[in-house]
């Protein structure tokens, strides 16, 4: 009887994924700003028909074939005269992590949500993208006072769509559903699951090289002792964009996630990043709460370079971040 129960909720999961697969696939095929730089983009290279074979199980794109976008060409900033608003600001080479512009970038700062940058890459190291949560009481929010993907006490959803609901909406939901699941894997007696969960977050952290960065809840929500850097964030992001489950989910600007269970339904998500618009950006992540003020993380490519941009404590992350990847500002629509 065991065996029939986890068979069924395998074939479940693996249901859930394939419908979300497909619309990723196709909302990811329909946008032709999002193209993946060919030094990281691997499998999802601009042009190139995508192998679902090739593919860990998860990803947005399986089966589509990503549309081939020209790269921009942008003059490099005078980085020293840039009037910036952040507080801490890292600029790397993607593929080396060669620093071309850094401003108090090992100050500890509160990390909003860059925070599930860590979750994410946590999680994956104990659950499998097909596997099915039904989501608890502890994992709901109150969808006033905090960002979230939608989900209901008795929703089933697999670890795939948590993912997308983690990274696009920025949802505190799924982070505490990723962070419960994973951490009911984790050993230690004594602990509930989320704080052995939030153990290893900083056991991968410190594993990573994150070594001015602590974790005290999953989601990113101000609380006392919970800091990253600028710095460390560039680690952490550079591992996400080398992992294939990650690296597509942060680039789509929209997706329709499946959600089975007593109220099954269809959840439409948006991304939060705005700079996904911008033609050359492929990620990765914002966050916003009132002790971090306006944080935002940018993967983008240019025909010369390939830049991550971390830029924290900003009154305007979005006008930081063009000038800073001096890019101009969208015209307004006529």
């Amino acid at each position: 009887m065991r065996r029939q129960r986890k068979t069924r909720s395998t074939a479940i999961g693996v249901a859930l994924l394939v419908f979300s697969l497909i619309a990723a696939a196709w909302t990811f095929y329909g946008v032709q700003t999002h193209s993946l730089p060919a030094d990281l983009a691997g499998p999802f290279r601009a042009g190139a028909a995508v192998s679902t074979s090739k593919l860990k199980a998860g990803s947005p794109t399986a089966g589509a074939q990503v549309a081939a976008t020209p790269a921009v060409v942008s003059p490099t900033p005078d980085y020293a005269a840039l009037q910036l608003t952040a507080k801490s600001v890292y600029l790397i080479n993607a593929r080396t992590g060669a620093v071309l512009f850094e401003r108090d970038a090992d100050s500890p700062r509160a990390p909003a949500s860059t925070t599930k940058i860590v979750t994410a890459l946590t999680a994956l190291k104990y659950v499998h993208p097909e596997d099915v949560v039904t989501i608890q009481q502890s994992d709901v929010v109150d969808p006033v006072q905090e960002s979230n993907m939608g989900l209901q006490v008795g929703d089933t959803v697999t670890i795939h769509d948590l993912l997308v609901g983690l990274f696009l909406p920025s949802g505190n939901d799924a982070a505490n559903a990723l962070a419960r699941f994973a951490g009911e894997r984790l050993p230690g007696s004594g602990q509930a699951p989320v704080q052995r969960f939030i153990a290893e977050m900083n056991a991968t952290a410190a594993s990573l090289g994150m070594t001015k960065s602590h974790f005290v809840n999953p989601s990113g929500d101000d609380a006392d002792g919970q800091v990253v850097t600028a710095h460390d964030l560039s680690i952490a992001v550079r591992a996400l964009l080398a992992d294939p489950a990650l690296l597509p989910i942060v680039a789509i600007p929209t997706a329709n996630v499946r959600v089975g269970g007593a109220n099954a339904r269809v959840i439409s998500l948006t991304n939060t990043n705005e700079m996904l618009l911008t033609n050359g950006v492929y990620g990765v992540k914002t966050g916003t709460t009132q002790n971090a003020g306006e944080c935002l993380i940018v993967a983008y490519r240019t025909q010369e370079e390939n830049v991550i941009a971390v830029i924290l404590g900003s009154d305007d992350r979005y006008a930081d971040a063009r000038k800073l990847l001096g890019i101009e500002a969208s015209p307004p629509p006529s």
